[in-house]
């Protein structure tokens, strides 16, 4: 701490530069988040649209439904009877009276809209559905479930290799920004060593000035993500909340995946700085 209090002007420089690294590495962190749970969103609303045959009931419909929905594979089911079908269907052509007249909900068939609990069981499902008794129809479109896999696919490799990458450059940064402090200390530590002083009488301050800053500079970043978080929170943008990669099916309220973010970022503060100070100053130790 005395060594922070003598030379403010260069810790003051050396703490924003890790105080920056930490805030990028927090935000390129939250991005990768953000865009796997943009595509998970994205990915519920996929579902295979069954339309069944006009002599199909809507007792047999309802007891299919029944059946269906013990299917684990299957996370929602919506049916959508006859009337609902040409409710729809006037809302959506509302401006086109002539069209509406012609229409009426017997020519329109009732369907089910099924969506699962992995993505990857629509098609088998879809496959499975067409051959049913009462089936006229079945939607599944699948090379826009195909896109979706991919791009959340491409998002969590390349945003997992980013942060790996982040992390590699936010370790050099640390270094240099203390061998900064260190080289201008060169001789002191050299005249130190001459005149008997050990290694770790040398290396300790160094250390712990190397943890003050990973540290101070870690906690204004978490408390950056905090507000962040606690901002997505309140703008409702994800009511489910963030989804994780490696979890599937589990969602975290922003405000919440902020805190854990920060606690991260606060260990990996205290880590980078003891590593990056311990390895700043072998320069000037004999090991």
């Amino acid at each position: 701490m005395a060594n922070v209090k003598k030379e403010k002007l260069l810790s003051a420089s050396n703490i924003m530069i890790m105080t920056v690294t930490f805030v990028l590495l927090g935000l390129l962190i939250y991005i990768v988040v953000l865009s796997q749970t943009s595509l998970r969103y994205l990915e519920d609303q996929a579902q295979v649209t069954i339309f069944f045959k006009d002599d199909f009931t809507e007792d047999k419909i309802l007891e299919f439904k029944d059946n269906l929905s013990r299917d684990k594979r299957v996370s929602d089911l919506v049916y959508v009877s006859k009337e609902e079908a040409l409710r729809i269907f006037r809302e959506i052509n509302k401006d086109e009276p002539v069209l509406l007249e012609s229409v009426s909900a017997n020519i329109l068939p009732a369907s089910l809209e099924i969506r699962s609990r992995n993505i990857s069981d629509l098609k088998p499902l879809a496959d499975e559905l067409k051959i049913m008794d009462g089936v006229e129809e079945v939607r599944y479109f699948e090379d826009v479930v195909s896109r979706f896999k991919l791009w959340s696919t491409v998002v969590y490799v390349v945003g997992s290799l980013l942060v790996l990458m982040f992390l590699m450059i936010s370790y050099s940064v640390v270094i240099a920004a203390l061998r900064t402090t260190i080289n201008s200390k060169g001789e002191e530590f050299e005249i130190m060593k001459i005149v008997g002083a050990s290694d770790e009488y040398v290396k300790t301050p160094l250390i712990h000035q190397g943890v003050y800053y990973g540290l101070f500079s870690s906690l204004i970043a978490s408390v950056v993500m905090i507000l962040l978080g606690v901002a997505i929170t309140l703008l409702r943008i994800f009511p489910k909340g963030l989804g994780l990669g490696f979890l599937p099916g589990v969602f975290i309220t922003p405000w919440v995946f902020s805190i854990i973010l920060a606690i991260i970022l606060l260990v990996s503060g205290y880590l980078l700085g003891y590593l990056g100070s311990s390895a700043a100053i072998k320069k000037y130790l004999n090991y």
